[in-house]
C-alpha cells in the first residue's frame, strides 16, 4: 500500500516498508577519494553522537563496544615502517594487522605472535616487524580494564614478485586464517584479529565512542588520513559485552535490529 500525504493524494515512490534502523551505524566519506585526518574526526565525532545507542556499565566508563574501521592511514604506517629500517618505495605495498593477544600470558603471547609471523611468511609475505599501539589506559572503564587484551599491529609487505592487489589481500586472508586456527588448536584464550588487510583496519574495544580517540592515540595522530570511516557504537545483541566483539567487524558494521521496526 502506497502512502498518502496529507492531501490525500497517493505518495507511490514512498513505501514505509522500506525503513530500516541505521541503530547506531554510519559512515563518513570523501567523495573525492582524497584521504585527509578531517574525515576521521568527523567519524569520531558523529559515533559520539550517537553514544545512546549503547550502553554502559555502573562504573559510567566500560561501555559494550565501539570502533571505527577506516582505509589504511598510509602516511603513519609508512613512518612506522621505515622506523623499523625498513624502506617504503610504494606505501601500497604494505599491510597492517590489528592483533589482540594475551595480556597477562606472556608465554602464550609469545607463542601467538611467532605462529602469526610463521603463517604469514608461508605465503611468501614479508613481516616489516610488530608494533605495540599507544594507548592511554586510564581513559578505560574498569571492567573495559581488566579485560583488555594486548593490542599490537603487525606490519607486512608485499613481496617483489606478488604484483596483484587480490591477491595480496588473498594472501592476508589466508595467513589469518591459518594463524587462526593454529592458535586454536593450542587452546589459547584471548586471541583475536580484529583486520589484517592492505585495504582498511579496525581500531574498536570495550568502550564508549568518546573514549575511541582518548584509548587509542593514533586516532588523535594528524598521520592518520583516510578517504572513508565507518563506525559502530551499539549494545552486543544477545551476547555479553567483549573486546572481540565489539564492532565494527573486518569487512562490515551490522545492524542487530534487522527488522524490528515492522516486527520479526
Amino acid at each position: 500500500m502506497s502512502a498518502r500525504h496529507a492531501d490525500g493524494v497517493n505518495a507511490p515512490l514512498y513505501k514505509p516498508a522500506y525503513e530500516h534502523d541505521a541503530c547506531g551505524v554510519g559512515f563518513v566519506a570523501r567523495v573525492s577519494g582524497t584521504q585527509d585526518h578531517d574525515v576521521l574526526v568527523k567519524a569520531l565525532q558523529a559515533v559520539s553522537n550517537v553514544t545512546h545507542r549503547g550502553a554502559v556499565d555502573a562504573d559510567a566508563k566500560t561501555g559494550d563496544g565501539s570502533g571505527v574501521l577506516t582505509q589504511l592511514p598510509r602516511r603513519l604506517l609508512v613512518r612506522e615502517a621505515e622506523r623499523r629500517g625498513f624502506r617504503v618505495d610504494k606505501p601500497s605495498d604494505l599491510a597492517l594487522g590489528m592483533v589482540f593477544l594475551p595480556r597477562e600470558d606472556l608465554v602464550a603471547r609469545d607463542l601467538c605472535t611467532a605462529i602469526v609471523d610463521r603463517a604469514l611468511r608461508a605465503q611468501g609475505l614479508t613481516v616489516v616487524g610488530w608494533r605495540e599501539v599507544p594507548v592511554d589506559r586510564g581513559a578505560l572503564g574498569e571492567k573495559a580494564l581488566d579485560t583488555r587484551p594486548e593490542v599490537r599491529q603487525v606490519i607486512v609487505a608485499r613481496p617483489s614478485g606478488l604484483v596483484d592487489d587480490v591477491t595480496f589481500e588473498r594472501a592476508l586472508y589466508r595467513a589469518r586464517k591459518d594463524a587462526e586456527r593454529q592458535i586454536a588448536e593450542q587452546g589459547v584464550d584471548g586471541f583475536y584479529v580484529p583486520s589484517m588487510s592492505s585495504r582498511t583496519i579496525v581500531y574498536k574495544g570495550l568502550m564508549l565512542a568518546t573514549q575511541l580517540p582518548a584509548f587509542y592515540t593514533d586516532l588523535r595522530d594528524p598521520a592518520y588520513e583516510t578517504a572513508l570511516a565507518i563506525f559502530h557504537q551499539r549494545y552486543s545483541t544477545n551476547t555479553m559485552p567483549n573486546w572481540l566483539l565489539a564492532q565494527p567487524f573486518r569487512f562490515l558494521a551490522h545492524n542487530g535490529e534487522i527488522n524490528t521496526v515492522q516486527g520479526n
